[in-house]
Formats: structure tokens, sequence, C-alpha cells
């Protein structure tokens, strides 16, 4: 019985040394390509800055752009690194307070001008939205990294929708798209690492959502995707609001 336990926790311990390494090699491969094509357009668009100098202003503009463009590329890439570590050693504890809900939605919005340019952003916020208690910081990730997969996924000049909501003791944010929406076999694993929908763009870690349900679940919030009837796909985050607002407190 000691050996047969033995055989099976070796065997155990051999399936997580291999499922690591595929992991590791996966987020490696990733990293590889995702430095990879912003660094050749940086270098690109400097030499070519370097040559024209002052000779072409609108051709020197759109090498700058590019630059802008590829940079905070990487500096996401490095973000979601970054944010993936912290949550796998448990080192993200959400830092709750009191903050204006539409504040959070038009500061995360306007964060995202370029990269949402080419597409119509609907926000639509419920009427008299009280105070909602949540770190600011990890929500406005959280949203940026949903409008980020929105965008990654639905065709240009479509719309994007943004809405907020409370219900009964919750918060209720969701994104929508109108993309081709998530494939069936997809749905139950698209919140884990480094998963990609088979049509999706080149580009992108497969992070993205995994970091998203990382920073809900801070909150003790929950996350969950769906397709739409009319097409697209729908993320929407559930954070709990058990406490009532300071307003609400002295109005009572």
């Amino acid at each position: 019985l000691c050996s047969a336990a033995a055989r099976n926790a070796t065997a155990e311990q051999s399936k997580l040394v291999a499922e690591s390494e595929r992991l590791s090699t996966a987020l490696l491969n990733s990293i590889s390509h995702e430095l990879r094509t912003p660094l050749a357009a940086i270098t690109t668009a400097s030499a070519t800055l370097s040559e024209t100098r002052k000779a072409d202003g609108q051709l020197s503009q759109a090498m700058i752009a590019e630059i802008q463009e590829a940079s905070a590329r990487l500096n996401r890439l490095v973000g979601n690194l970054l944010d993936v570590t912290r949550l796998e050693s448990g080192r993200v504890q959400a830092k709750l307070d009191w903050c204006d809900v539409g504040d959070l939605i038009h500061t995360t919005v306007s964060s995202l001008e370029r990269e949402l340019s080419k597409y119509a952003v609907k926000v639509e916020i419920a009427a008299q939205m009280p105070l909602a208690k949540l770190d600011f910081t990890l929500m406005q990730q959280a949203i940026a990294n949903l409008l980020l997969n929105a965008a990654a996924h639905t065709p240009v000049g479509t719309e994007i929708l943004l809405q907020a909501r409370r219900e009964n003791a919750e918060l209720i944010l969701s994104v929508a798209d109108n993309g081709p929406g998530l494939p069936a076999d997809l749905l139950p694993r698209v919140f884990d690492k480094f998963i990609r929908a088979e049509h999706a763009p080149a580009g992108g870690t497969g992070l993205g959502l995994a970091i998203v349900k990382g920073f809900v679940e801070a909150h003790s919030g929950k996350i969950s995707a769906e397709n739409r009837p009319s097409g697209g796909a729908m993320f929407t985050i559930r954070l709990p609001q058990s406490e009532l607002p300071p307003a609400t407190k002295s109005a009572a």
C-alpha cells in the first residue's frame, strides 16, 4: 500500500512538473513574440524618423505615433506580466475605498483613447448611481483589460458597450462587443492563463482575462462570460456592496 501511494504521489508530482514546464514554455514563447513585434516597430520607426528628420513633418508625426503605440503595447505587456506574478504570489489585496463609479469608468475609457479610437464606445451608467466600495486602481485595470479584449475581437467601427448598474447589494459592470463571440468549448476556460480563441488576432499574451478574474476575486466578486443572442461576447463583473455609501448613511 505504501509503495502504491508513493508511486501515485510521484506520478502526481511528475504531472505537476510537466504542466509547470508547459506553462513556462507557453509564457516564454508568448513573451518573445509579443516583445519582438513592438520592438521591431520602434526600431523601424526610429530609423525612418532619424533619416527624414524635418524633411517631412507629416511622416515624422506618423512615425512618432507608431513609436508611442508600440511603447504603450510594451508597457501593457510588462504590466500584465507583473500583475500575473503578483496574483500568483498572493500579493494582490484590494484596498477598498468609496469611489465614484462614473469617474472610474470615464477615467478608464479616457486612458484608452488611442486604443479605442476606431470603435464606437458607448457608456451607459444607471441614474443616481451611489458610490461603490472598491479598489480604484485594480478595477480600472480590470475594465481596461475587458475593453482591450473587446477591441481585439470586434470589427473596426462597431460598438463596444460598457454598462454599470446597481442591483440589490451588487455593483454590476459589463462589457459587450460585436465580434464573433466565444466558441462553446472555450467558455469554461476563457479566464485561464494563455487561453486564446482560434479567431483571435495576432498579438496578445492570453493573460488579460486571467488578470481581470484575479482582480475581481480580490474584491470577493465574480466574473462571467457569455455569448449575446444578438452576436458578440459579454463579460459581466459582480462586486458585492454590503455597506451603505456615506451619503446614504448620513441620510438615514
